[in-house]
């Protein structure tokens, strides 16, 4: 905790993270209950994610760097993020073994505890949870270290340890271009060039509407995750799900942590990374995971009891942070 700071400033932003964390938590039950009784069905679940994908979250990126200060000390993020990676896979590789667990299911431990969702909700939670963050490196983990390790290491590993056929054993390049340019990518690097040309804030006209399109982001993830909760899967998968969960979401904030302080990041950039490694389960790793022959029940599960948890544990790590 940083010296002389005002306690009403720390009440305030632990408050603020925790009853957006909780608003979380309220909407993917709403979600569940719309699945539930048959008003939003698993198909409609991919029109959420394209919403996201191609309107919101471009309008959340691109507010969000037009409005930064962007420095080069903002580069060391995503290395921060590479080095998390590489500790998080061994942590799960030796939980794996110690459940002296098969191919698929090892595969399915490795990516569900080695990457986390900071797009889909890391992004949008921190954008709502007030000070004491930097946006800007939230946006940086995600599309330079998360983007990338999904479509490179996540698909490496789900090759190597699936057990579907027919599959190249290696990096899938198209789909990591394809990737890079995303709308939310492309968004994010039309903000730079605003931003470092000294465009300054955009007017009122552009960022109301963006603004509006951007806050709908994290509604609309919540909604999507109450729609893939799988009880079934939970309870066939629990002792390997449980491992990740404390994985995933304890010692992956330890992890950044530790990191985030050896690369001598300020203040907010640590506050940042160790969130942003704390992050559930990444939804592309169940996807990824299943295309290619990953334990499925591990995969579902750890989307589901990590995105659930994470919103109680996230305002843990904060004000440990604070």
């Amino acid at each position: 905790m940083r010296v002389g700071r005002p306690f009403p400033s720390l009440v305030r932003e632990l408050t603020e993270m925790l009853s957006t964390s909780l608003a979380a938590l309220a909407i993917i039950a709403v979600g569940l209950v719309l699945r539930q009784t048959g008003v939003v069905r698993d198909e409609h679940g991919p029109v959420l994610v394209n919403i996201v994908i191609f309107a919101t979250m471009p309008a959340l990126v691109f507010m969000i760097i037009t409005r930064e200060r962007l420095t080069i000390a903002l580069l060391l993020v995503p290395v921060a993020g590479y080095l998390i990676h590489i500790v998080m896979l061994g942590i799960a590789w030796v939980l794996a073994r110690a459940r002296r667990a098969d191919r698929p299911t090892t595969g399915a431990m490795l990516v569900a505890t080695a990457v986390g969702n900071t797009g889909f909700f890391g992004v949008p939670l921190i954008a709502a949870s007030g000070s004491g963050v930097s946006l800007s490196a939230a946006v940086f983990y995600d599309a330079f270290a998360t983007g990338v390790l999904t479509w490179t290491s996540t698909v490496v590993i789900a090759h190597s340890f699936g057990d579907a056929d027919g599959r190249s054993r290696g990096i899938e390049w198209a789909a990591l271009r394809r990737g890079l340019m995303m709308p939310p990518m492309i968004a994010l690097l039309v903000a730079m060039v605003w931003n470092l040309a000294g465009l300054g804030v955009p007017s009122s006209g552009i960022a109301r509407p963006l603004d509006l399109l951007g806050a709908a982001t994290l509604p609309l993830v919540m909604l999507y995750a109450g729609l893939m909760l799988d009880i079934g899967a939970l309870r066939r998968a629990w002792p390997e799900v449980s491992l990740i969960a404390v994985a995933r979401l304890g010692a992956g904030a330890l992890v950044g942590l530790a990191i985030g302080t050896l690369l001598e990041l300020s203040k907010a950039q640590l506050n940042t990374v160790v969130l942003m490694a704390a992050m559930p389960t990444a939804t592309m790793s169940l996807v990824l995971g299943v295309r290619y022959g990953l334990h499925r029940d591990v995969l579902v599960a750890a989307v589901f009891v990590t995105t659930v948890l994470c919103t109680l544990t996230l305002p843990i790590v904060r004000g440990l942070l604070l």
